[in-house]
């Protein structure tokens, strides 16, 4: 690479080592290594005379003061804008409340219908029993007439009787 068009990053170290030098920032030796280079290459010396003719004209920019105006406008943006996340996060503890709140009740309402059907189930059970057992409860008295159930099983297996009777005719 030639001297007259270094790489960005030779670029870059060169511009460090300058903006150092001219801050007084180098220690005595890195100081005459850039003085020798000063007077020994004219690109480095073209690149300090380009800096320092920026930093002259950066000291001769006059310094801006914000006006009341301004600072008045700039606190009334800050204002709103710590409003917009006050209610911001207003808004979202008040649905983070109410979806705590939903689930809860949905909880409580899954545990209230678990209590029922095992409470139905249970106060129920007798009940069943009995509806299964309607048919023999409802012929309990003609049952109690016969002396052998073997007696009975033998009539149905025969199909005497029918099993329902219209008296109507």
């Amino acid at each position: 690479m030639s001297e007259s068009n270094p790489s960005l990053a030779e670029t870059s170290s060169i511009d460090e080592e300058i903006v150092a030098y001219l801050d007084g920032e180098l220690d005595s030796e890195a100081e005459a290594r850039v003085a020798r280079r000063l007077s020994d290459d004219p690109a480095y010396r073209l690149r300090l005379n380009q800096l320092q003719q920026a930093w002259d004209l950066l000291d001769r920019l006059r310094g801006t003061e914000a006006d009341d105006e301004f600072t008045a406008s700039t606190v009334a943006m800050v204002a709103v804008q710590a409003e917009h996340e006050a209610q911001s996060q207003q808004l979202h503890a008040v649905r983070h409340r109410s979806l705590a709140w939903l689930t809860l009740a949905a909880v409580v309402l899954l545990s209230m219908a678990s209590v029922y059907v095992v409470l139905h189930r249970r106060l129920t059970r007798a009940d069943r029993k009995l509806v299964r057992d309607l048919p023999v409860i409802e012929h309990v008295d003609e049952y109690s007439n016969v002396d052998n159930v073997s007696f009975l099983r033998l009539l149905a297996r025969e199909n005497l009787f029918p099993s329902e009777v219209d008296d109507g005719t």
